[in-house]
């Protein structure tokens, strides 16, 4: 049962459940719950990827791509020439309000904020779902966070499926800040978004895309070049990146194909605790603790506790500002 679709599939028919229904969108959430504290708790969640961006004259901010975990070098591969990493600290103290233009000789690490791009235009902003199936009745709402004539405003805006919908405050464009903070989606408890929600600026630029099963408000990394670029240059990002949830029914799952039962059993356990199944849920339950064990090869790994049957929120966390900025110095 190697593919996403065998996986959920295979659940359904555990739980005497149709195809297609509440149970499926919850088959499919707890797949990927599981799949991430396997690939966590293994040390396989983070991968080696690289990605070209290209400056705009004139804009010092950039938004790293959604998949980005830590950013290991950013280089000039037209003149072979890396640029220099910093920390925030280092910035503040000696580069805090830079106005010189040129080629960029650094970059440091600005915030994580919940959209790749910023608005081009001050005005309204709209939201779309890939999937019919996502339409409002107060089931499907994202939360806005985000400046509106220099004031810090919130909205929230109803879903209707694939059919584009517009909010009512206009937020700033902002070229070198940041004018829009935070995306939060909210469904009801028994929904779940089906399809890749994308917001837009006014004049149709794409600010954000989330897929399914991303989490409720996933962040960008945002990074600031110094100089502020006086012409467009392509560099090349290397990154450590995350490992994409499971979204398409072909999708295959990046650990040993003898431990994908891992993605039946610990489902499983959640789902039939959840249909009054306890006994049925605590067997799971086990086989999943058993068969986790032999495929991390030892007990215990990082401490982490066997969970609970009524511990059904969501396990996605996002980075903290807090953390320590990777390849970064405050010298």
């Amino acid at each position: 049962m190697p593919t996403f679709k065998d996986l959920y599939t295979h659940l359904n028919l555990l739980a005497s459940e149709e195809d297609g229904d509440d149970f499926q969108l919850m088959a499919k959430r707890e797949i990927n719950f599981t799949y991430k504290e396997i690939l966590s708790e293994g040390d396989n969640d983070l991968e080696r990827r690289e990605f070209t961006l290209t400056t705009v004259s004139g804009i010092a901010k950039y938004g790293m791509p959604i998949y980005v975990s830590q950013v290991l070098n950013i280089e000039d591969d037209t003149n072979d020439r890396m640029l220099t990493l910093r920390g925030p600290h280092e910035f503040d103290r000696n580069r805090a309000g830079l106005s010189e233009s040129g080629t960029p000789l650094r970059a440091y690490w600005f915030g994580e904020y919940g959209v790749q791009k910023q608005p081009a235009t001050a005005g309204v902003i709209s939201v779309v779902s890939s999937s019919t199936s996502d339409v409002s009745g107060g089931n499907y709402k994202i939360i806005v966070n985000g400046m509106s004539s220099g004031i810090d405003m919130r909205e929230s805006i109803e879903f209707n499926g694939t059919t584009e919908v517009e909010s009512s405050t206009s937020f700033d464009a902002v070229s070198n800040g940041i004018g829009i903070r935070r995306l939060v989606l909210s469904n009801a408890s028994s929904a779940e978004f089906a399809g890749y929600v994308t917001v837009k600026d006014v004049d149709s630029n794409t600010l954000s895309v989330i897929p399914p099963f991303y989490g409720k408000s996933p962040s960008y990394q945002w990074w600031e070049f110094d100089y502020i670029p006086d012409t467009a240059m392509t560099y090349v990002v290397r990154c450590l990146a995350h490992k994409p949830p499971l979204i398409n029914d072909d999708d295959w799952p990046e650990i040993p194909e003898d431990y994908h039962d891992l993605l039946i059993y610990g489902p499983e356990a959640i789902l039939l605790a959840g249909k009054g199944k306890e006994s049925a849920a605590m067997a799971a339950n086990q086989k999943f603790q058993q068969r986790k064990e032999a495929y991390l090869g030892r007990k215990q790994h990082k401490g982490v506790r066997s969970r609970a049957f009524r511990n059904v929120s969501n396990r996605y966390i996002s980075r903290g500002s807090g953390e320590k900025i990777p390849n970064a110095s405050d010298d």
